[in-house]
Formats: C-alpha cells, sequence, structure tokens
C-alpha cells in the first residue's frame, strides 16, 4: 500500500519541487514538474489527474514501467511503452487520435495499460494489455488522454501477451 511522505527538500511557504511516496515497489521519489498531466483523468479515475512514470526496481530489462498517480499513492498502474512501428493498433486509428487531443506527430507516445491474470488453479500468470484504450500522451506538453478507439471488434480489452 502506497502512502506520501514528506517533499524531499521541504521549505516553508513553498511549492515541493517533488514527493516521495511509498509505493508497492518502495520508496519512489518523483518530480513534480516531470509529471504527465490527464485533464479528464482515465476511465473509471477522472479525478486523478497527474501522473508521473518510473522504471520497475531490478536489472532494467523489462520494458514494463509504473503509473503513479502523485495525488492518490495508492492508485498506480503497469504500463507498456506501445511500438509505433508496430501495426497492432492502426497507424490511421492512432494519427486520428494524435490529431482530436492536438497532438504533433513527433511528439505522441503511446502507452498501454497492462493487467495480470492470475488463475484460481494456480497455474502461471499471464498479462494483457488493453488495446481498445490506449493512453496518448503529448511528451512536449507533458499531457496525456485515455483514448477509445474505433471499430470494437479489432481492438481487444484483454489482448494476450507473452
Amino acid at each position: 500500500m502506497a502512502t506520501p511522505e514528506a517533499p524531499s527538500t521541504p521549505t516553508s511557504g513553498t511549492v515541493p519541487s517533488s514527493v516521495r511516496l511509498k509505493t508497492l515497489f518502495g520508496d519512489r521519489e518523483f518530480e513534480w514538474d516531470k509529471a504527465i498531466y490527464f485533464p479528464t483523468g482515465l476511465k473509471g479515475f477522472p479525478d486523478h489527474n497527474v501522473f508521473a512514470l518510473a522504471s520497475f526496481p531490478g536489472d532494467g530489462t523489462t520494458s514494463f514501467l509504473l503509473m503513479q498517480c502523485l495525488t492518490e499513492p495508492e492508485l498506480a498502474f503497469i504500463v507498456a511503452p506501445y511500438n509505433m512501428e508496430s501495426d497492432t493498433i492502426s497507424p490511421e486509428h492512432l494519427a486520428q487520435a494524435f490529431n482530436i487531443h492536438g497532438i504533433k506527430k513527433n511528439d505522441g507516445a503511446v502507452l498501454l495499460i497492462v493487467t495480470l491474470h492470475k488463475p484460481e488453479d494456480g497455474s502461471d500468470v499471464s498479462m494483457s494489455v488493453n488495446l481498445r484504450a490506449p493512453i496518448i500522451i503529448d511528451t512536449e506538453r507533458q499531457s496525456a488522454y485515455q483514448h477509445h478507439l474505433p471499430e470494437a471488434g479489432r481492438y481487444d480489452f484483454h489482448h494476450i501477451i507473452k
């Protein structure tokens, strides 16, 4: 369970430049000026708008990231950067999403929310990503949107990854 701690460099009467949170993966410090702002929040979390990305502790071989809410320490997601060279999501649909949110092509990035599935029978854990509602990021403005893609039959909420 994550709990907030005092800012790393508190100064009386000023806004802290960072926040230290106790996350599921240990204590982490996040800088406010590197935060990503979600104007409309995420589906199911419309009032939580400020998140930061962090690598997982360890040897650095995983491409997964922790997307931590900075205003609600218990809210965090595992996300995976989307390979823009892949055609899993139609390039036309991504271009349309960038256009809708006013994101220049060179400033756009995409994250996919990861879900872990642990079968009740004790078999191996599997993972899926939500292709239907990727996170579209404007890296220049540090803003992001959870964008719902068209064609319900083409994009799965639980696209299994290996």
